[in-house]
């Protein structure tokens, strides 16, 4: 598989970007470079990447071909390079578009996998550190008063690991209109009687709405794995690779919901795609495609503009939205990858992961709980309330 490497011009070294300077800085030598420098260097050499699409559309006629057959197509295709630096053979999943070679630890970016019809339109690059994103999840860990001894250290999570997951962004602009049916009632008294009045109205709401940034992740979730991966490995895999293909699929069937809760970002400091931008970090190329998800987005911008005409319906009771229409003038879509710091760790027996939105540090993550400071200060809390109770009783003596 062709491969891209970015290097430093000064030592040779190999070159990642800094979230911190928005540039490329070179660990060895210390020279930093603009990304337009990077960009401009390495213009020639990307755009031979560009043009090498082969094994992309392979997979994909391989993905036609099962399909048309009737036959499973495996997901979790496992396929090889060799990494440029110390050619070394790497295996990696059919989706990633960006790693680190296991052996030699340099950043490698596999460009075909970004190339031709998978090449994003916009990136938001990291703009969050490693030691930043670190020092954020330790923050949290300091306000959990039940974590199990030496949980938040930061030798925890050297492992933590910059990922690009892709994104499909939609903005509409339509002309909406709504017919709904609504009420008012006025209650008063009159001497001894007292009066209701209904007035029933119907409402109509029309004009143009601009609806922008509704997005869906571009990752199939593989729900196929509804087994744990705490069982034990004899009860659901007869080998070790099966058991990490369990594992795997287990893990992303949760990765939805997590990267859910580390939005929003910022989408205005999207920049144009640059292969240069995943230099050290890992990416993830698109596994789902605009047909795929359009009549869902579509009815996704659709439920929103139904809310802004029924939220300016406003001093009625009973709003009951009858009809609805609307006329799409213009819709773009961008395919985009979005910064997160992601880190999974075990906790008796259990994967807990945990993710950073690489660009505003929002977290997400789920924290364990020691059982015996749980206890401890349920004790605690039961002997005071004992106590109070006891004093409370003898001052009534």
């Amino acid at each position: 598989m062709a491969t891209m490497d970015y290097k430093c011009p000064s030592c040779g070294a190999p070159l990642s970007f800094n979230p911190e300077k928005q540039n490329f800085v070179c660990e060895y030598c210390g020279s930093a470079f603009t990304t337009q420098q990077i960009q401009s260097l390495y213009a020639e050499k990307e755009q031979k990447e560009t043009v090498n699409e082969r094994e992309v559309k392979a997979s994909e006629q391989q993905r036609a071909q099962a399909q048309r057959k009737g036959e499973d197509f495996d997901e979790d295709f496992m396929v090889s390079y060799s990494c440029p630096a110390c050619g070394a053979e790497v295996i990696t999943a059919e989706s990633t578009a960006a790693t680190t070679c296991y052996f030699c630890q340099s950043p490698v970016v596999l460009g075909s996998r970004l190339s031709g019809e998978f090449k994003p339109d916009s990136v938001i690059p990291f703009a969050l550190t490693k030691d930043k994103a670190v020092d954020a999840f330790m923050k949290m860990c300091g306000r959990k008063k039940f974590l199990p001894a030496g949980f938040a250290s930061k030798a925890q999570f050297e492992k933590m690991q910059g990922v690009y997951f892709p994104y499909w962004y939609v903005d509409e602009q339509m002309q909406s209109s709504a017919v709904a049916s609504a009420k008012k009632v006025r209650h008063w008294t009159s001497g001894n009687r007292r009066y209701t009045e209904t007035s029933r109205f119907r409402l109509y709401r029309t004009g143009d709405i601009n609806i922008n940034n509704v997005f869906e992740e571009a990752l199939r979730d593989k729900k196929s794995a509804n087994q744990n991966p705490n069982q034990p490995q004899s009860n659901r895999a007869a080998n070790a690779q099966e058991a990490m293909k369990y594992l795997d699929q287990y893990q992303s069937s949760k990765r939805h919901d997590m990267l859910q809760c580390v939005h929003p970002y910022d989408v205005s400091k999207a920049v144009p795609f640059s292969m240069s931008y995943l230099s050290g970090f890992k990416a993830e190329k698109r596994e789902v495609e605009r047909k795929d998800i359009e009549g869902m987005m579509t009815q996704r911008i659709e439920e929103y503009s139904k809310q802004l005409l029924t939220g300016t319906m406003t001093g009625y009771e009973g709003v009951h939205l009858e009809n609805y229409n609307n006329k799409i003038y213009s819709q773009n879509w961008r395919y985009t990858l979005l910064p997160v710091w992601i880190v999974t760790y075990k906790f008796k027996g259990e994967i807990l992961p945990f993710a950073i939105n690489g660009q505003t540090g929002k977290t997400y993550g789920k924290l364990p709980v020691a059982g015996g400071k749980l206890a401890l200060w349920g004790a605690v809390v039961a002997a005071i309330i004992f106590a109070i109770a006891t004093i409370g009783g003898m001052l009534f003596l």
